[in-house]
């Protein structure tokens, strides 16, 4: 089946007969500008949506639509959120294992030769608008501390690279017409690693308790730099999040690997990754059934400005499009909170289900 054509056939499957009504595309709009939400809640409806009504955020985190046909309430939650567990907080960022995707080709590679970080681009994509915003940083003042570790970063330490993110399914789908592979690599960084965090077109550095490591101290040793986590915000052309009104081009969120001394161990084709993508399957199945009711109704530009600025503000989560929208690394199209899309995520992790095969690697062990 085409891919092109697999949303809206998959929740025709997924959803009954009857599910395809009503469930177009949403509209693009020519100016992505919303008005932020009631509040200031995350839970990435904008007040003003695509077409007709009002979608208000009530007490208790209910969205209350105004009276159109098709419009709904989600309720409140009354147990834990599916996604509430995986929600990831900007403040938070450290982690020890992540996962990337890969291509049947580049997996055939990493058998054979069994080398990690092999390429400085990804084809046709460049080397990632993250290390544009590290020159960037780079060049505004050479001598400051930021600006060095910046041009360390952009320089050979992570010159091959791997992106990834911290659970397999908010990367899988990517932007429209861009495909990462179908092949999951998991990796581990060791304890002692740190990692960079660039934002607002500055550079930090904590440990993996979170707590801030000095410009200094990164800059003297930098082997334990690994990974660099980079969120596209309004500095870079992303979200801009101040103020009632939101406005600028779409964000997104994402971890680059790319420093092999800070590789505790690597796989692919394991069982405990099988496991990971099979309970994200499941993951996905639940929410779909809890939501299906109360799908998204602004446009695919509207609702990632709001789910990116509502990931700076954090806050538990209040209900189950919360909890998903909180847990995004690319709130895409292919993202979109409604049945189609989340049905078509669930039939193309099913096809990434495979038989254990595996290839477990422990730099600098034989």
């Amino acid at each position: 089946m085409d891919r092109a054509f697999a949303p809206g056939a998959v929740a025709c499957l997924v959803l009954g007969a009857g599910a395809c009504i009503g469930h177009a595309d949403p509209p693009q709009p020519t100016v992505a500008t919303v008005q932020a939400g009631a509040g200031g809640g995350s839970s990435g409806f904008p007040s003003t949506p695509s077409s007709g009504g009002a979608i208000l955020v009530g007490s208790g985190g209910n969205i209350v639509s105004d009276p159109v046909p098709g419009s709904c309430i989600v309720p409140a939650l009354t147990g834990e959120a599916v996604f509430a567990k995986q929600v990831f907080y900007n403040s938070h960022v450290a982690r020890r294992e992540y996962f990337s995707w890969t291509t049947d080709e580049q997996t055939a590679e990493l058998r054979r030769d069994q080398i990690l970080f092999s390429r400085s681009e990804r084809p046709g994509l460049g080397p990632g608008y993250a290390f544009n915003v590290l020159a960037q940083i780079a060049q505004n003042d050479p001598a400051s501390e930021s600006s060095m570790l910046a041009s360390l970063l952009g320089g050979e330490l992570f010159a091959k690279a791997r992106y990834a993110w911290v659970e397999p399914w908010p990367t899988r789908m990517g932007w429209p017409d861009e495909d990462y592979g179908g092949n999951l690599v998991r990796v581990v960084l060791k304890p002692e690693a740190w990692v960079v965090l660039v934002a607002r077109g500055a550079v930090s550095v904590v440990d993996q308790q979170n707590q801030p490591v000095s410009l200094a101290d990164a800059l003297a040793n930098p082997t334990r730099l690994g990974a660099i986590f980079y969120q596209k915000d309004g500095f870079a052309g992303g979200p801009s999040c101040q103020g009632s009104f939101i406005s600028g081009g779409n964000g997104y969120r994402e971890f680059i690997l790319g420093n092999l001394a800070m590789v505790e161990e690597w796989s692919i084709g394991t069982q405990q990754i099988r496991d990971r993508l099979s309970a994200n399957v499941d993951q996905l199945s639940n929410f779909l059934q809890r939501t299906r009711e109360c799908p998204i109704t602004s446009s695919a530009e509207q609702w990632n400005l709001t789910v990116v600025c509502g990931w700076d503000r954090g806050g538990v989560p209040t209900s189950e499009l919360d909890a998903y929208e909180q847990s995004l690394a690319i709130p895409s199209d292919n993202y979109l909170a409604v049945p189609e899309r989340i049905a078509a995520m669930i039939e193309t992790l099913q096809g990434d289900l495979f038989e254990p095969d595996p290839l477990v690697i422990t730099p600098g062990r034989p």
